[in-house]
């Protein structure tokens, strides 16, 4: 699953690489390690304006949920299961004109071993930012109307299975030549080609105050 985030570069570096410009009103970014439980702001880019690059909520709340619904519902909208995501009544309403790009520098996973748990930062190889594929919903919010997302997840990749060992679930990463695919995708046929399973010859893994898995000097990794 995907519930913590690693969020490093600024809003110049995150513009140049997506191609869209901040809303002058967008609050200053959460930087570090975040964590989807207290249901921060993180920089999306929407399926309905591409060209902007805005402060969302993570934790979808559906359009339908009334006030005593969604504190309830966003604990459980972290992440969504492309496997399931269609069936599923908070998500399927997002997928045709409400799908995102999630921005991040990486993100974090433990890996069982024992009765411990190894942290691990997960990023591409390619330095810099990268896309996980996510759905966003507007609802009302008191008075006013808000957004907030959900990330997508996928079974893992041969990397992601040595560390996620549990439940072997990773984020649907987006490479760079689908990204806007993924935002421009009205078909369900379309947009399940894109549900992809992201290769881990392109990712790395840096333990956390631990030491490397053997399996992170093997070829390939």
């Amino acid at each position: 699953m995907c519930y913590y985030t690693h969020q490093q570069s600024d809003k110049k570096t995150l513009e140049r690489r997506f191609k869209a410009k901040f809303k002058e009103e967008e609050v200053g970014l959460s930087l570090g390690k975040v964590s989807g439980f207290q249901h921060p702001n993180l920089p999306i880019q929407t399926q309905a304006k591409p060209e902007w690059i805005q402060s969302i909520s993570w934790g979808l709340i559906p359009g339908w949920a009334d006030a005593d619904q969604a504190e309830f519902l966003r604990k459980k909208t972290l992440n969504a299961r492309s496997e399931e995501v269609w069936e599923k009544p908070s998500f399927a309403p997002s997928l045709l004109k409400q799908k995102c790009l999630v921005l991040v520098d990486g993100f974090y996973e433990w890996q069982q071993r024992g009765k411990d748990k190894l942290e691990y930062l997960i990023q591409l190889k390619t330095p810099g930012p990268f896309a996980l594929a996510g759905i966003y919903s507007i609802y009302r919010k008191g008075d006013a109307w808000a957004a907030s997302f959900s990330i997508l997840t996928t079974a893992a990749n041969a990397l992601m299975e040595e560390i996620h060992n549990t439940k072997k679930r990773m984020p649907l990463i987006l490479p760079p030549d689908k990204e806007q695919a993924w935002l421009q995708a009205q078909e369900e046929e379309e947009i399940k080609a894109l549900m992809q399973v992201y290769p881990a010859e392109g990712m790395q893994a840096n333990p956390q105050h631990s030491k490397p898995l053997d399996l992170f000097t093997l070829d390939g990794f």
